[in-house]
């Protein structure tokens, strides 16, 4: 019997592989599986991804009010805005002071705040369903006006609300 290890084709192809791998890791630079260069790299990462879940927001931009058209604030005298300031509390997360609202057109009648308060307890009930064990509701709010415009009023108030959403309360 022949010892495979002795073939001088099989010791020939095992030790360019060998080589072939030492002369790799060699030039690999900065995407090399080293750990220790990789650490600091993944605990940012890690930092940067918690803190992506801990915002209570996502990022949203406004103009401010002092900012906004003839156009922008004329077309928001027709809208009512309900809105309520939430405190979010998960397994992993607590988010405190979060804005909830639904804007409509106002149509006279009382019944659009209703309705959009109702469109705020769906989406909290699916809040509920699918992210949050516990939804406690600090402060409830309505008025007329754009939600934009509530929103940066409630903001200039209390710098630490985080916007969730503004929900259109005129879709079914």
């Amino acid at each position: 019997m022949i010892d495979p290890y002795m073939h001088p084709l099989i010791r020939t192809s095992f030790t360019l592989f060998l080589f072939c791998i030492t002369i790799q890791t060699g030039f690999a630079g900065q995407s090399s599986a080293n750990p220790v260069k990789t650490a600091p790299i993944a605990s940012r990462g890690v930092e940067k991804l918690d803190s992506i879940l801990n915002a209570r927001v996502s990022v949203v931009e406004f103009k401010k009010e002092s900012d906004m058209t003839a156009e922008e604030i004329n077309s928001s005298t027709g809208k009512i805005c309900s809105c309520q300031i939430l405190n979010l509390e998960s397994s992993n997360y607590q988010h405190h002071y979060v804005v909830l609202l639904a804007e409509r057109k106002n149509d006279g009648s009382g019944q659009a705040y209703t309705v959009a308060k109702n469109r705020i307890q769906k989406e909290k009930k699916h809040m509920k369903q699918m992210f949050y064990d516990k939804i406690e509701v600090v402060s409830d709010i309505q008025g007329t006006g754009s939600c934009k415009a509530m929103y940066y009023r409630l903001r200039k108030a209390d710098v630490s609300l985080q916007l969730y959403e503004i929900l259109n309360a005129d879709i079914n």
